[in-house]
């Protein structure tokens, strides 16, 4: 049951975001520091950090219930 419903909650996400980026087509371009991206569609920049996002926090997800290995 917890995977459906995690399952339903990252499509929702997906959909949510996919129907934004519809909308808004404007270039974006992401600067930290010193450095800049190059101009990008506000969907791909929205759909690349919800990924991000989901994999960071797998990797947290699957480094908490691996670690201490004794434990």
């Amino acid at each position: 049951m917890t995977s459906l419903f995690v399952s339903i909650l990252l499509a929702l996400g997906l959909l949510f975001t996919a129907l934004f980026s519809v909308q808004n087509a404007t270039l974006v371009s992401l600067r930290w520091l010193v450095w800049q991206s190059i101009p990008l569609p506000l969907g791909w920049v929205l759909t690349l950090g919800f990924a991000l996002g989901l994999v960071t926090g797998a990797v947290v997800w699957v480094g908490r219930r691996q670690w201490p290995p004794w434990g």
